[in-house]
Parts: structure tokens; C-alpha cells; sequence
């Protein structure tokens, strides 16, 4: 009898330690969930990391807000693998809409004030990017195609200012038979209508899908801002940087333009 009871008692203590020990296990942010819900099991832990980092509100960019340090857009950005860092830098790798980009957040004293996809090789279709920024946000508020063939287009929003631009980089010329003269019969057509992409030559283009923290972008243009303070990837994503473009001969090799 003395033995059934003891063992009734340990037995008890047991499932008390049990419970005990599961309650210190359940994150901060979990700790309203009663043990026997069935939600106590549902949540991930990328879902615990939105909810503990969207404070209630949307995110500017991914999974981020303007004015994050670096530990929380890390933090946001757990199980991606970083690619470069710096002082006022955090890169990765990604592909956005079949172009492989990287992705980048740039800081000032530790505040998120830009971030953006940047494409990491001259591609043909690097138009994707802009076709992204296109599909989620609608037509533009200003967009402007220079001579040289530069297109640019500008979202803007309370929350944000979006910028993209597509930037003929490359020119590789492909041996042919033909090419349009520009002249003839239909020379004031042909003058107004040739092809962004003549036989003849091939052209990879760079491409820029930036998002700007609107209080820094009014700064921007409200105050002298010298073009030292920006950062290299911030010139980038702010088109302030453009790569130097160059044509490809095969058999002659590249020439810088």
C-alpha cells in the first residue's frame, strides 16, 4: 500500500516538472497561447519572427521598416545567407522574376534608409525588374527614356519613393549580312522606327529596383546633400552610378565607350 502510494506520488511530481518545463520553453510572444490549443503547435518560426517584427503594422520593404538596424534586417532576412558586409552595408544574393540580383540594405548610424535588387551581370532581360516593380505598383508617377537609350521610372508614395532604371550597358556585335541603312525609299520610317536591337548586335542591359525611405529622399532634395555622404550602393540604387558601358567584337575584343 505504502508502495502504491509512493509511486502515485512520484508520478505526480513528474507531470508537474513536465508542464513546468514546457511553459519556459514557449517564446515570449507565444506565451498567451494556452498549452492545449491546437494554435500552441501551428505557428513557424518565420511566422514568429513576422509577428515579432511587424510591430502591427506593414512592412516598407520584404520584411523590413525604414529606420531597422542591421541586427533586425538580419533577423528578417534569417536562412539567407549574407554576401558582403560593411559598416553602412548588408548585401545578399537572390533572383527577382528570373534575374539574379543582389540584394541590398543600406544604413546611416544604424537606420535602414534604402534597399533594392541590383542586377548582378549586364542580362538581356533585365527588363524583368522593371516588369516586377510594373506588376506590384502600377504605372509609374514620372517615367522618362533618354537618348542613349537610359529608361527611368519613379513611384511615389507616402510610405516609400520606388525607383527603377534600365541601362543598355553591353553592345555585342554578331557577324550578319544585313543591317538597316537608314536611308532608301522609306528613309524618314526606317529613321524613326529602327529596332532597340539591330541585326548585328545584341544589347545586355543593368537594371535597378530601388525602395527609399521618403524622409531620407526629402532630405535629399530639401538640404545641400553632398554626394559624399551617400554610400557606393546607395549611388547605385539612386542612379546616381551607372556602369560604363563598352561593345563587344569577337575576335577584336571589347572596347570601352
Amino acid at each position: 500500500m505504502k508502495l502504491t502510494v509512493y509511486l502515485l506520488m512520484v508520478l505526480m511530481l513528474a507531470g508537474c516538472a513536465s508542464k513546468q518545463l514546457q511553459e519556459t520553453d514557449i517564446p515570449s510572444w507565444d506565451s498567451q497561447v494556452p498549452l492545449e490549443s491546437e494554435d500552441a503547435k501551428a505557428p513557424s518560426l518565420s511566422k514568429r519572427l513576422s509577428n515579432l517584427l511587424s510591430e502591427g503594422g506593414a512592412y516598407h520593404f520584404r520584411k523590413v521598416k525604414w529606420g531597422y538596424s542591421k541586427e533586425r534586417v538580419e533577423l528578417a532576412e534569417a536562412g539567407n545567407t549574407v554576401f558582403e558586409r560593411s559598416e553602412n552595408a548588408i548585401v545578399y544574393k537572390c533572383k527577382l522574376n528570373g534575374v539574379y540580383c543582389k540584394l541590398i540594405y543600406t544604413f546611416k548610424n544604424n537606420m535602414l534608409r534604402t534597399a533594392g535588387y541590383l542586377s548582378t551581370t549586364p542580362i538581356p532581360n533585365a527588363d524583368n525588374l522593371i516588369k516586377e516593380a510594373v506588376d506590384k505598383h502600377g504605372m509609374p508617377t514620372t517615367h522618362k527614356t533618354y537618348l542613349d537609350g537610359l529608361e527611368e521610372m519613379i513611384w511615389k508614395t507616402p510610405e516609400m519613393v520606388i525607383f527603377c532604371n534600365l541601362s543598355p550597358t553591353v553592345t555585342k556585335i554578331t557577324p550578319t549580312k544585313y543591317k538597316y541603312s537608314g536611308r532608301g525609299l522609306l528613309k524618314d520610317i526606317v529613321k524613326n522606327e529602327l529596332p532597340k536591337q539591330q541585326p548585328g548586335g545584341i544589347t545586355y542591359w543593368d537594371g535597378v529596383y530601388a525602395h527609399v525611405d521618403p524622409a531620407f529622399f526629402n532630405q535629399l532634395h530639401e538640404v545641400n546633400f553632398p554626394l559624399s555622404e551617400l554610400s557606393f550602393y546607395e549611388k547605385q540604387l539612386l542612379g546616381v552610378l551607372l556602369k560604363s558601358r563598352r561593345t563587344i567584337i569577337p575576335g577584336v575584343g571589347t572596347i570601352p565607350q
